[in-house]
């Protein structure tokens, strides 16, 4: 097959889409991507990348279109601004930009769902057909993350999400929790499937012997529990730091965390604030690939978001991640992630924005024998290759799409 790969975000991002390509190339595709200029999650262009440097650019022999792009920035105003640049600047090139013609348009969707636009003007272009992996349900993704109420924005935005989804050939979701969030719009059930999030090859257990450097920048002392990640309102770093600021007295709790994002600098002033300053350790952004060694030193991993209703659908790509690393899961969450968790066995679960109940939850897991954790670690990687291997869920995208060429 030949595909066209759209998404706003593309390598050195730190989402899957690369290796998503990489998987379609395995299997005999042949893939060109449209992307935007990197700049998630800090918000300002990638070292070596601007509207001038490497918009035509190459990664493991992928040929990548990056169009014009300003800066998610900071602020609701900026990301707006972010979010209507691609939607143009990707129309345009999709509907005019040098590009191979395709058998099958492929969309990964995190937000925004505009754009999934430049994938529709490029199917209509080529007259191929368009598939969407829907990761984040509009209009409720926008509602929470920009901070939209008013009724007049609310209903165009509902009435422009529908529009967008019911264009597309075959829509693909990340958790079982999705397919009614798109059937209200009048899009059946049969062009519906689930498409979850998996981890790169490169995660998988690894002994603390087999990370000396990344040892050497975390504590070794006190239960460790280790967050990887966009740092940024959606993951609720309130109720992290009330968690820590509930346990301080009781329990040695090492907070090490690995990432960036929009929320940094208010979270690092809230730490200040609370006086947990000494349990937090922000050791910054690392490459993807290391942080199965950073993980080698963590008791347990963890995974965090708000408690809104459209969060509840969501399985954070983290809880795959972290599966597959073999470590216990202390999860902050409400709904299919925290079902999943639960079903599997692989760690422990609170309720959403609550820190009491997390405190507690966590004080149950330190005093649980080694074996216990050991088992829920176990359990865990085992969830991950009977539902989540690398394998099972490129092997369906690749058959899905192939469906969808031989349909026409």
């Amino acid at each position: 097959m030949r595909i066209s790969f759209v998404s706003q975000y593309y390598y050195p991002e730190p989402f899957s889409n690369a290796a998503i390509v990489n998987a379609l190339k395995e299997r005999g595709s042949q893939v060109e991507v449209l992307t935007a200029v990197p700049n998630y999650p800090t918000g300002r262009f990638y070292d070596g990348y601007s509207n001038r440097n490497k918009r035509h650019d190459t990664f493991e022999g992928v040929d990548i279109n990056r169009v014009y792009t300003r800066p998610r920035g900071q602020g609701a105003l900026a990301l707006i601004v972010n979010y209507l640049t691609f939607m143009f600047a990707g129309s345009w090139f999709a509907r005019f930009g040098k590009l191979k013609a395709p058998d099958v348009v492929f969309s990964s969707q995190p937000s925004p769902v505009l754009s999934g636009i430049p994938a529709l003007v490029l199917g209509w272009r080529f007259k191929v057909p368009v598939v969407f992996w829907v990761q984040d349900i509009w209009p409720e993704s926008a509602t929470f993350t920009l901070g939209l109420k008013s009724p007049i924005i609310v209903r165009p935005l509902m009435w422009l999400s529908g529009w967008i989804y019911r264009r597309a050939d075959l829509l693909l979701v990340q958790s079982q929790a999705f397919p009614p969030m798109l059937t209200r719009f009048g899009i059946p059930e049969d062009r519906i499937r689930v498409f979850p999030n998996t981890a790169p090859d490169s995660f998988k257990p690894l002994g603390m012997q087999d990370a000396t450097q990344q040892g050497s920048l975390v504590p070794q002392d006190g239960f460790r529990i280790m967050f990887a990640g966009n740092i940024g309102e959606s993951q609720d770093f309130d109720t992290i730091i009330e968690t820590a600021r509930i346990l301080k007295d009781g329990v040695k709790v090492q907070w090490v965390i690995i990432g960036s994002g929009r929320d940094m600098d208010r979270v690092r002033n809230r730490v200040r604030e609370e006086g947990v300053e000494e349990l937090f350790h922000f050791l910054g952004r690392h490459p993807e690939e290391d942080m199965p060694k950073f993980f080698a030193h963590a008791d347990a991993l963890l995974v965090s978001l708000k408690d809104t209703p459209i969060f509840a659908l969501t399985v954070p790509y983290k809880v795959q991640c972290y599966m597959a690393c073999a470590k216990p899961i202390i999860a902050s969450l409400s709904g299919e992630g925290a079902r999943i968790i639960q079903t599997a066995g692989a760690g422990i679960t609170a309720p959403a924005s609550q820190p009491q109940v997390l405190a507690d939850q966590i004080k149950t897991l330190i005093e649980k024998p080694r074996e216990d954790r050991v088992r829920m670690a176990e359990n865990g990687r085992a969830y991950f290759e009977q539902h989540y291997s690398a394998a099972l869920v490129y092997d369906n995208l690749y058959v899905w799409l192939k469906e969808m060429v031989e349909k026409g």
